[in-house]
């Protein structure tokens, strides 16, 4: 039988564990700053490289020019092998190894100072072949060298912002590695302190109690619910036994209701996914995008695509239950999009969200089944131009969301039933509407009786539906 770790040698492993990840941070920051060390390095030789061209450009260009001018160079042999194309080359090469936006923009200048070189150079080519007088060439010669004297002007402006940028990085990557070195050096006798006293504390306070508990909980693990421990000396697990004494005397009951939650949220979860991942909505969005594409609307395309690729992004999220309301909203904006593109004048949307509330969390996936509600059982029923609003504020704790439509509405008799049904909760079995019957579910198992869902409508008017749900930050969600 394998002997279990005890308390004291798991937190020692875990004392070894914040050891070492005080150590890892340093090891990476070096790591970080060599890589900046080889960019330092780029630039040193960014600037070697653009102060060899600076000193020979202008020789190079304008005696290869007159040269050119004078008949000494055929203007065959020029297209072959010239020094602009060389130069050109060069100067490239130092832009792919460069990162400042500062540094690019000067070399692209430069670039477009030899793109006029080399055009007035071909002028005096087309010059040459149609025996043009030499005067031409001569006035073009004078707009040559302006350039050239302009390339290695902005070349030496170059060096400069390289040498600058190289200076303040090198000195900015020395105090961050002082700085860090020395934090690393504080945390690590910090720790070390920290674990010293903690291994000296806790057998007393924490070994001996857990014993007493997990005697209890494998006691309640064989069926033996009338267990119950004596209650410790005081401290701070005097607390947690007490609890553990109540769990043991309502332990039958919550298995039961949790039993029941687990099959009302099982048979809720699937349906969600089944209202969101259906296969019709990716058949129509997909032959929607088709369509953009062959009619050439490359904006269109990329809007639907991003927006089919974000909606199941955040539809998915990781296995989470539970996201902030800003990817909520983006949630069933990326819906919208979605459908505006494929109705195209026949929807329109407008969202008008507090920004306040967006740091809140919320129950993933809840408003977009109501805005596909409202789009297929309201606006897609009339004539008239389909609009969505989606409205959400903070009130005294609460979040507030008002889906409105303007589609077919309800009537009275059939609004006052399906009022009833989202008050009735978690007794509602699913039927027609199942999918604001499942928001409403969801809604009761996560939030309890802090949430809920109302509807008001007119028939022929529209629609609205609203939401309650209670604040919940990304501490507390699972306390809702």
């Amino acid at each position: 039988m394998i002997k279990q770790s005890s308390i004291r040698s798991l937190l020692q492993r875990v004392s070894w564990l914040m050891l070492a990840l005080a150590i890892v941070p340093l090891v990476i920051s070096v790591l970080i700053y060599t890589r900046y060390l080889f960019a330092y390095e780029k630039s040193v030789q960014n600037i070697s490289e653009a102060n060899r061209i600076s000193s020979s450009v202008e020789e190079s260009i304008i005696e290869e020019a007159w040269g050119l001018t004078y008949g000494q160079i055929t203007p065959d042999d020029y297209r072959n092998s010239n020094n602009v194309t060389k130069i050109r080359k060069e100067i490239s090469q130092i832009k792919k190894n460069t990162r400042n936006a500062k540094e690019r923009a000067t070399l692209n200048i430069v670039l477009r100072s030899l793109d006029n070189v080399t055009n007035y150079l071909e002028k005096i080519i087309e010059n040459i072949e149609k025996d043009a007088p030499f005067n031409n060439n001569q006035t073009l010669m004078t707009h040559v060298q302006s350039a050239t004297k302009l390339v290695h002007e902005i070349l030496q402006d170059f060096v400069n912002v390289e040498i600058e940028s190289a200076t303040d990085n090198s000195v900015e990557v020395r105090k961050s590695i002082l700085i860090l070195s020395v934090i690393e050096i504080a945390i690590v006798g910090i720790i070390i302190c920290f674990t010293r006293n903690t291994n000296k504390r806790m057998n007393t306070q924490i070994q001996q109690p857990m014993e007493e508990m997990i005697k209890m909980a494998e006691a309640l693990s064989d069926g033996k619910l009338n267990y119950r421990i004596k209650r410790l000396p005081d401290n701070e697990l005097q607390t947690l036994t007490n609890s553990m004494n109540e769990m043991a005397d309502n332990l039958v009951v919550l298995l039961e209701e949790n039993a029941l939650k687990q099959y009302n949220l099982a048979q809720s979860e699937v349906r969600v996914l089944q209202a969101q991942i259906t296969p019709h909505f990716i058949y129509n969005s997909l032959d929607a995008t088709l369509v953009l594409a062959e009619m050439g609307d490359v904006e269109k395309v990329k809007e639907m695509t991003y927006a089919l690729s974000d909606f199941f992004r955040i539809s998915l999220s990781q296995g989470q239950d539970w996201i902030p309301i800003e990817k909520e909203i983006r949630h069933i904006t990326d819906y919208l999009i979605i459908l505006q593109i494929r109705y195209g004048d026949a929807l329109t949307y407008s969202i008008e969200v507090e920004p306040k509330i967006e740091k809140f969390f919320m129950l993933k996936m809840i408003l977009q089944p109501l805005i596909e509600n409202a789009v297929y059982h309201g606006t897609k029923l009339v004539r008239r131009t389909g609009k969505i609003v989606l409205q959400a504020y903070l009130d005294e704790g609460y979040v507030h969301f008002f889906i409105i439509d303007n589609g077919k509405g309800i009537l009275p008799e059939k609004l006052e039933e399906i009022n009833t049904e989202l008050r009735d909760g978690l007794s509602t079995d699913f039927g027609e509407g199942y999918g604001l019957f499942n928001v409403n579910k969801r809604l009761l198992l996560y939030y309890g009786s802090n949430a809920k869902i109302e509807l008001s409508s007119i028939p022929e008017k529209g629609t609205t539906v609203h939401v309650i749900i209670p604040t919940t930050t990304e501490g507390n969600f699972k306390n809702v």
